[in-house]
C-alpha cells in the first residue's frame, strides 16, 4: 500500500514540475480550438465550433441578399435578429435547426452547450412592439465572446451593456440609421477585439485585414490585442 501512495505522490510531482526546465517528462502540443467562420451574403454568417456545432445568422429570402445562399444549407442553432425577409428566412434550411428569434430569443437559453444570450431593443423604446423589435445576441463558443447586432438605430443603454459584456468578435451592420461618429461611440461602447462589417459600405477600426476568400478560423490565442477589423470580399 506505502508503495502504491508513493508512486502515486512521484507522480503527481511529476505533473507539476513538467515543463519547468527539467526536460524529464514530455508533454504533448495543445491544439488550439479552432471556430470556423463563413460568409455566406449580406448578414448571414455560419459560425462552427471546434465539435462541429455550428450557428447560422439571418438567412435572407432571395433578391434581398445580392447572393443566393448555398444548398443544402444546414445549422444547429439558427439566430434571427429581426422580422424582415432579409434576415429571417427560415425556410432555407433543409434542417430544423433550434431556432431564437422575437420573443422567444429574449434572455439567456443552452443550446448543444452553447450559451447564447439575446438582449432586445426596440425602435421606439417606449411601446415595444414584436415589429419594432431588433435582438443582439451573445454567445461562447471555443472561450471565444461573439456579439452579432442584426441592426443599429441608436446606441445600446447602459443595462444592455451589462447583458452583452466582454466582447471578442462583433458583427455589426454597416448600414445602420447612426452617424459615423455615433458608429465609433458604439465601438468604444463594446470595444471588441474583432469587428466583422456586415453587408456593403465601409465601416472600419484599428488596422483592416481583407480575407481570402469566404471564410477563415479562428482561435482564441489569434485574438490581437487592439481591435482589428476584417473585411471578407464582395
Amino acid at each position: 500500500m506505502r508503495h502504491f501512495v508513493l508512486l502515486a505522490a512521484m507522480a503527481a510531482m511529476a505533473v507539476v514540475f513538467a515543463g519547468c526546465g527539467g526536460g524529464e517528462v514530455a508533454s504533448s502540443p495543445v491544439r488550439p480550438r479552432l471556430t470556423r467562420i463563413a460568409s455566406l451574403g449580406n448578414q448571414c454568417f455560419r459560425i462552427t465550433s471546434s465539435l462541429g456545432t455550428s450557428i447560422l445568422t439571418n438567412p435572407y429570402a432571395p433578391k434581398t441578399g445580392g447572393r443566393t445562399l448555398p444548398s443544402p444549407l444546414k445549422a444547429d442553432i439558427l439566430l434571427v435578429t429581426a422580422e424582415r425577409p432579409d434576415a429571417n428566412n427560415i425556410n432555407a434550411l433543409e434542417n430544423q435547426p433550434a431556432l431564437l428569434r422575437g420573443s422567444v430569443g429574449i434572455g439567456c437559453a443552452n443550446i448543444t452547450g452553447v450559451p447564447i444570450r439575446g438582449v432586445p431593443s426596440y425602435r421606439n423604446p417606449d411601446v415595444p412592439s414584436a415589429d419594432g423589435m431588433n435582438l443582439t445576441y451573445t454567445w461562447v463558443m471555443d472561450g471565444i465572446r461573439f456579439c452579432y447586432v442584426g441592426n443599429m438605430d441608436r446606441l445600446f443603454a447602459s443595462d444592455q451593456l451589462s447583458e452583452i459584456g466582454a466582447v471578442d468578435v462583433l458583427f455589426a451592420p454597416v448600414k445602420t440609421l447612426l452617424k459615423a461618429s455615433e458608429r465609433d461611440q458604439a465601438l468604444n461602447q463594446i470595444r471588441p477585439r474583432l469587428l466583422i462589417p456586415m453587408g456593403t459600405g465601409k465601416w472600419t477600426a484599428g488596422a483592416v485585414k481583407t480575407i481570402e476568400g469566404k471564410n477563415f478560423s479562428l482561435s482564441r490565442e489569434m485574438l490581437p490585442s487592439q481591435t482589428l477589423t476584417l473585411v471578407f470580399p464582395k
